[in-house]
């Protein structure tokens, strides 16, 4: 399956279904009833941000129908998995290729664009001010100041 880095920026439920009918997706009312949740506007957020969110409003859609919807539309390339935080899995509705800045003390997370042949020095000066700082991957670029 080829997955395509898109931009879903759909307001009403049948811009949603039409999108994912565009991808050959098949359309279910509990599907469209996340995808309005997390494709309003660009967030980051948990299945289980998500989940409370939905229960509110639609308490016939589980947990796990949640979850797996989630990761149906990771592998579909309309979200991405990001490992910004070590006490949970965050879900990024931005697709393109970025990097991420977390602001520790409120959770906060901020999208940056850095330049491939700058990310290196670019965490090598933020190592060298924050020692304590994990020590990641140069391909995914997660700060947290």
């Amino acid at each position: 399956m080829e997955v395509t880095n898109v931009q879903v920026a759909m307001k009403t439920r049948a811009e949603l279904s039409e999108f994912l009918k565009s991808r050959g997706l098949r359309v279910s009312l509990q599907k469209l009833e996340i995808a309005e949740h997390i494709f309003r506007e660009h967030r980051h957020f948990t299945a289980e941000e998500i989940f409370r969110e939905i229960n509110s409003e639609y308490p016939r859609v589980s947990r796990a129908t949640v979850f797996n919807v989630l990761n149906f539309f990771v592998e579909h390339g309309l979200l991405k998995k990001v490992d910004a935080r070590s006490d949970v899995q965050l879900f990024d509705s931005n697709t393109e290729d970025h990097d991420h800045v977390v602001v520790d003390a409120t959770g906060k997370i901020f999208d940056v664009i850095l330049p491939e042949k700058d990310k290196e020095s670019f965490l090598k000066a933020i190592w060298a001010k924050n020692p304590h700082l994990p020590k990641r991957a140069i391909s995914s670029v997660v700060v947290h100041v």
